[in-house]
Parts: structure tokens; sequence; C-alpha cells
């Protein structure tokens, strides 16, 4: 059956490509006169099965060729359809279809400048975004500031750079404590250790403590005891699960990702805990809004939706999830979505940024 599933994609996924080859093909020629035809769709077909070769060959170079690619490969499949009717209709209609077809490539190919120019701008320059709320219990603290960073997505992508910079923005915020909200690293952990980042991620520090949970990412590696071992020696404290007492003051806990079947009701997570103290959630994916007001908890912070990362996605996850970015007050539960501080595969965003978020919490 996998069989059969895996080579079903490839025709689907082969015929696309030509598909998207084909416009291309007919743009070159009939726009310039170019001829070089078996040329043009080797390159094609390379460029298309560049990223899965990066999967197996470690070349940064093949694996952005192939980041580039899938992004031109899914704005494709909305554009092309689209010009395809237009051209269609301007036949019907004995219209000039030959300037037309120039000025349409020339703009197809200065929108996809826009996307790499202006995507890379949203990715690589991330924003400290700030909500302010109350939670109506008292608390020996008039205030407290919470970072929240979800999705950094560790990977060969993400680096040395991007996890400085990361130490940077949160030293400008200076909060109480920190919440790291899941897919810390891609898949494999191997990244994290051939770029020493346990070296930089020891710089991010709070004098409340810094507490993480699982993503699905996490899981995706298969290694989750050696990837909380090597958070808990950099200070960061993993929750699997479990809820902590912070000095006194007020709990944060922590739940496995919600892909995890094994995962606890919130209700037992609540159950010993004194209801009279502020309670903090920290859960991957930005779910179960009903169940977890319902358990008592004030403050819910999530990300995983990356808020589609790329236009038209930010659409398919707010119609997906009661909240795929930013707060909103159910009740009395003040639930909190990051867009996330990295990305997974194409290092680029339309209709997101990168971020974190700093939630100054009063209690009244």
């Amino acid at each position: 059956m996998t069989i059969i599933l895996f080579i079903f994609f490839l025709l689907i996924y082969f015929s696309l490509t030509f598909y998207i080859a084909y416009n291309g093909w007919i743009w070159l020629k009939k726009s310039f006169g170019f001829r070089f035809k078996r040329t043009y769709f080797f390159v094609v077909l390379f460029i298309s099965i560049s990223y899965f070769l990066a999967q197996f060959y470690s070349i940064s170079g093949l694996l952005w060729v192939g980041y580039i690619w899938l992004v031109v490969f899914g704005y494709s499949l909305l554009l092309f359809p689209l010009l395809n009717i237009l051209f269609f209709v301007m036949k019907k209609k004995r219209l000039n279809t030959r300037k037309g077809l120039k000025w349409a490539g020339f703009s197809v190919t200065l929108f996809y400048l826009f996307v790499f120019i202006y995507g890379s701008y949203n990715m690589w320059n991330p924003v400290v975004v700030s909500y302010d709320i109350e939670v109506a219990k008292e608390s020996e603290l008039d205030e407290i500031k919470l970072l929240l960073v979800s999705d950094i997505h560790i990977s060969e992508t993400i680096g040395p750079k991007t996890i400085t910079e990361l130490i940077n923005l949160s030293n400008e915020v200076e909060p109480d404590v920190i919440l790291l909200a899941g897919d810390i690293i891609d898949s494999s952990i191997e990244p994290y250790y051939s770029h020493n980042l346990g070296e930089i991620m020891a710089g991010l520090t709070a004098p409340l403590g810094v507490y993480a949970v699982l993503g699905n990412h996490e899981y995706y590696g298969d290694d989750i005891p050696t990837f909380i071992k090597e958070m808990n020696e950099i200070d960061i404290e993993v929750l699997v699960d479990e809820a902590a007492l912070i000095e006194d003051l007020f709990y944060v806990i922590g739940r496995k990702d919600y892909s995890d079947f094994n995962r606890l009701p919130i209700d037992d997570l609540t159950e010993d805990v004194d209801h009279n103290k502020p309670i903090l959630l920290i859960d991957h994916q930005p779910r179960e809004f009903d169940k977890v007001g319902a358990a008592g908890v004030d403050v819910m912070v999530s990300g995983h939706t990356h808020k589609g990362q790329l236009f038209p996605g930010n659409l398919i996850t707010n119609a997906i999830y009661e909240n795929h970015y930013g707060h909103i007050q159910l009740d009395e539960l003040h639930t909190i979505v990051s867009s996330g501080y990295g990305i997974w595969g194409p290092p680029f965003r339309i209709g997101s940024r990168a971020e974190v978020v700093e939630i100054n919490v009063r209690f009244n």
C-alpha cells in the first residue's frame, strides 16, 4: 500500500511539474524564440528533485535550490491556471495573445522576485510583538513579563546567527520568564551539535527560569530523551505533562504534543495545583481551548501554526484553528499563539513574520 501511495505521489508531482515547466517553455519559446527544449526540461527536472536530493546529500546550495523551487511550485499552481483561463478567453475574443504572453511572463517573474525578497525580509528580520493582559487573580507580583518563543526549528538553515539574534531579542525584552512552545529542533538534533548551539542557547536566561515543551517536530527526531537532556544541561526545563510551581508565585504547566496519544488530559494536570495562584500553560498546538478554560488555566501559549508561513497558508490556518495567531480571550482564558521564530521548509514568509512575543501579565 505504501509503495502504491508513493507511486501515486510521484505521478501527481511530476505531472504538476510538467504543467509548470510547459507553461514556462511556451513563454520562452514564443516571447524570445528559445529553442533548447531538451536542456530546458532537463534543468527543470533536476531543480524539481533538488529538495529531495538534499535530504540525502548535505549540499547547502542544493537545499536552497530546492527551497526556491518549492515556492515557485506552490505559487505557480495558483497563478498558471488563472493565466491559462485568461489567455483562453483572449484567444476566443481574437486578442493579441503574443504580446500579452510576454508581459504575463515578466509579471510572474517580478512576482517571484517580490516573494523571495519580501519573504526573506519577513523571515530574517524578526520582531517583538507585545500583548498586555490582565488575570483576575491575586499574586505577590503586581505583574510579570513573559517571553514566548515558538517554532525555532533548529536545522542547517536555522543556525548560530539566527540563534544569536534570538538571544539579543530576549535580552532587549528582559523577561521574568521564558516559555518555549515546542519545535525547538526541526527533527534531527544533529545540527544542534554540529553548530555548537548549546553554547549560544545557554544565553537564553530569565530570573524565574526558562521552560519548554515538546512540539510535533521533536517527535520526528525520535530521540526525545537526548533532546531533554541537552535542554536540561543549559538550564531549560522541559515540562512533559507536568506542572512546575515557580517561587510559590504561579504555575507553569507543560503538555506533551497533541500528536502524542499518551498525553494526559488537562484536568489531570491541573487537579493538584492551587487554583488561587495564576496558572500558565504551554501547549505546542493551539487546541482544546474549551477544556483548558474549564480546567482553570489563566493563560495558554502556543505556536505550531506559523500563521500559515506563506500566503494563502494563513487563510487555511485561520479556518482550522479557533485562534491561529495573536491574542484572543475566551471567558477567563487568555490564548496567545505565535507565528514562530523560525521556519519549516523554505525560509520565506508571506502573510506572516518571524517573531518573539512579549506578554505583560497584570494580576488584579
